[in-house]
């Protein structure tokens, strides 16, 4: 009987695992919903030179939204220098170490997910691995979201064309609003007074994108 008891457990935690993640991905479809996006600015990062992906500045309805579609050899490289810069901008006695160090985590765990997908590939001719970052924020909540992305390229910038929802949780506003800003100062090389300029009007409601 005990037996049973543990297979049943077992089986009834895989049934619910799948569902849970579904059901988060039905919570939060409007905001991800990228089909109707409008793309205010975007830029290759880190360079046109040496392209492994690219920073998009994105208008979803009443959303401000910085996503950055990576499609690259090295993957896991591109990913440690985000770590570098994550952990420079977050340091442990800084108020939005804990968001960070969530955010770092699950990013570690999405690039190992997108190295799995690259392996079991069915085009052999795919050099790439993928993976799309969303900041999202929102009038009421903001969210951080991690996607395997399916990506084609147009006159040499990357489109979105589909993506499979890795993990997607609701971070603090002030974390996430500061790191939209210090995306869009490292992408796009901008100062305090550009960014500003630019994403004031893209934050209706909001308070000022200054750091101060």
């Amino acid at each position: 009987m005990r037996i049973v008891m543990i297979i049943w457990i077992v089986v009834s935690c895989l049934a619910v695992w799948p569902v849970a993640a579904q059901e988060l991905e039905v919570r939060y479809a409007e905001q991800l919903d990228w089909t109707k996006d409008r793309i205010v600015k975007s830029v290759v990062v880190p360079s046109v030179e040496q392209p492994q992906g690219e920073v998009q500045l994105i208008q979803r309805r009443d959303l401000l939204v910085v996503q950055t579609l990576l499609s690259s050899r090295i993957l896991k490289r591109v990913v440690a220098v985000i770590d570098a810069k994550e952990s420079r901008r977050w340091p442990e006695e800084h108020q939005g170490y804990a968001d960070s160090n969530h955010y770092l985590e699950e990013l570690f765990r999405a690039t190992e997910k997108s190295w799995e997908a690259f392996r079991q590939r069915s085009d052999r001719n795919q050099e790439h691995q993928t993976l799309a970052i969303e900041f999202i924020l929102g009038p009421k909540q903001s969210l951080i979201a991690l996607s395997l992305p399916q990506l084609r390229e147009d006159d040499g910038s990357l489109r979105l064309i589909g993506k499979q929802p890795l993990k997607i949780w609701r971070g603090a506003d002030d974390y996430v609003r500061a790191n939209i800003v210090e995306i869009i100062k490292d992408s796009f090389h901008l100062d305090d007074t550009a960014t500003e300029k630019l994403l004031k009007p893209l934050w209706p409601g909001r308070k000022s994108t200054s750091l101060d």
